[in-house]
């Protein structure tokens, strides 16, 4: 039961670099807007905030009327691609990185005995540690192990905030059959009803030829 990719996804990357970077903001509720206008929404929420409703797309007003203690902070973009340059650095003196996804997810291709299982997550644990030595411990990560890059991420998913979590092959498809759709990376609503329409209504398809044999739909 190999585990031949690792996926790393910072968790609340905007929000957790100015975390980091202002010790004031720490453990308390932050959005990050793209400008300081009353107009403006929310491109990024601490999990504080978060857990108070504020989300992606939130505006101004609404995010301060559900969470009175918000605090709003402006966007960096050149800061967040410096720090983003470090944890790369950082990565890479534990193992070499295949692709970067976006500023805050990347992808390893392990070779050989790295994807023994145990190798894996020993692997994963020290780019967990190398990523907190560089850039802070404000900005932790998660780390999805797995056969495929595609089930790597659905890995790092389940495992956030800041977690190390594998799904080897005997573990599906029990490990993933309650996700909805939605939570499947690139699977959006409207992809969700496209696959709707053609039967495909959960994390397991039944085929009429094994309908007691469920498989997982990996893509």
């Amino acid at each position: 039961m190999m585990l031949d990719w690792l996926f790393l996804d910072m968790d609340n990357y905007f929000a957790s670099v100015e975390q980091q970077a202002r010790p004031e903001l720490r453990g308390k509720p932050v959005g990050i807007l793209p400008v300081m206008s009353e107009g403006s929404c929310c491109i990024a929420a601490s999990y504080h905030a978060k857990r108070c409703g504020v989300k992606t797309g939130t505006r101004v007003y609404d995010a301060r009327r559900i969470c009175p203690e918000i605090q709003f902070v402006a966007a960096r973009p050149d800061y967040y691609v410096k720090v983003h340059k470090q944890i790369l650095t950082a990565v890479d003196t534990v193992v070499p990185i295949d692709k970067v996804w976006s500023i805050d997810e990347m992808a390893v291709k392990l070779l050989g005995k790295e994807r023994q299982p145990d190798a894996a997550a020993e692997i994963g644990r020290r780019v967990k540690a190398a990523v907190s030595d560089a850039v802070g411990q404000c900005l932790t990560c998660s780390v999805g192990l797995a056969p495929t890059r595609l089930l790597a991420k659905v890995a790092c998913e389940l495992g956030k905030p800041n977690g190390l979590c594998a799904l080897p092959l005997d573990s599906l498809p029990g490990a993933i059959a309650k996700l909805q759709l939605t939570d499947l990376p690139g699977i959006n609503v409207g992809v969700r009803g496209r696959l709707h329409r053609k039967g495909v209504c959960t994390c397991l398809l039944y085929t009429s030829d094994a309908a007691d044999d469920p498989t997982l739909v990996w893509g």
